[in-house]
Formats: C-alpha cells, structure tokens, sequence
C-alpha cells in the first residue's frame, strides 16, 4: 500500500472511533428509553420511536466515517511543507473537524425532531472534534511523515562531517634501509565522511 493510501486508511479509522463516541451514547440512551418504556414509564423522548434511535446511532457513525475519510484524502494529497509544519497541519485539521462535525448536528435535529438538548450538545462538540482532529493529525500523517524528518517541506540530513587522521609508520630490518608504507580508506554511514591515513618510516 503506498503512502498516501496508508493515510487515508488511518484516517478512516480515526474518523470510525470518533464516531463511534455520540453513536455509543445515542445507543445507550436509546436503550435507557425503550426500558423506561417497557416498565410503564414513559420519558416523552423521540428516542422512543425505533426509527429516530437508529438515524441516531448510524447517522453519527457516517459523520464520523466522512470525517475520517475527509481528514485523511486532504492529508494525503497536502504539499510536502504543510505536512512539515505542525501549526499548518493541526490548523487545517482543526478547520476540517469542526466543519465535518456540523453533520452530527444535523443527525441530532432529524433524530430527536428538532430537539434543543441534543442539538445544543452537537454544537459545543464541534471545536471539541476539531482540537481532537488536529491533535491526531500527526498520527494520520504518519505514512507520509516516515520517520519524521520533515521540517519546512524537505527532509533534514540525519548528519555530515569530514575527518582525516595520520599516524607515523615504523619499519624494522636485520640490515640498513629504508622502508615505506601508506594506507587509505573511505568509508560512509548516516551522513557523508572521509578518513585518510598514511604513514611512513624509515629505519638505518
């Protein structure tokens, strides 16, 4: 899978368990409500109609899938600088998330027909998605972002240098002479570098 599809792949998860959160609790006081119900107590909630409890449940799982898949198509088709900035990327996130979180609003109003209570809950939600969508967008981008080496929209060099050594040689005979010897090496690791060394002696 390339990059970009790994991105957009865990955007979509992300999205999922977000939605997951207001689907679970949709689910909950659905259910809450059917059983007040049953005991002959009715709560005069629309959650008691079968139908308006599941547009909550699968109406806040769809926000959440759209918003995860929205989050990750951008992330993974963004320029390489806006990845590359943090405040960049989290502001755009956050914008998406807020902007992606008024569709659970409007699962609220159909769900509970224009009820204030629910209504009013989705919109204090939205900027709480968003700062949530920025915070994680990091982790979505990681596909892209590999080992995070990105900075100003270039990768930074893990690291340079140069370095030169010498050493006196020695040589050694029964008779008189001379003797020479020289060496040379190059060698590479994370970044560029150079050794050289010769020697040289001379014995009487």
């Amino acid at each position: 899978m390339s990059a970009s599809g790994a991105v957009i792949c865990r955007g979509l998860l992300f999205g999922i368990r977000a939605g997951a959160i207001p689907a679970g609790i949709c689910a909950v006081l659905w259910a809450a409500i059917a059983l007040a119900g049953l005991s002959g107590e009715p709560l005069e909630s629309t959650f008691e109609k079968p139908v308006a409890g599941l547009v909550a449940v699968l109406g806040s799982l769809a926000v959440g899938a759209a918003l995860g898949l929205v989050t990750g198509a951008v992330l993974a088709l963004a320029p390489s600088r806006m990845l590359g900035s943090a405040l960049v990327r989290g502001l755009a996130c956050f914008v998406l998330g807020t902007a992606s979180a008024a569709g659970e609003v409007v699962v609220m109003d159909v769900s509970s027909e224009g009820g204030y209570g629910p209504v009013i809950v989705a919109v204090l939600a939205m900027p709480v998605v968003g700062a949530v969508t920025a915070a994680r967008s990091r982790s979505i981008a990681a596909p892209r972002l590999g080992g995070g080496a990105v900075v100003g929209g270039s990768e930074a060099d893990t690291g340079s240098g140069r370095g030169t050594s010498s050493g006196p040689g020695r040589g050694t005979g029964s008779t008189p002479g001379r003797g020479t010897g020289s060496g040379a090496g190059r060698g590479t690791g994370s970044g560029a570098g150079r050794s050289a060394g010769s020697g040289s002696g001379s014995v009487r």
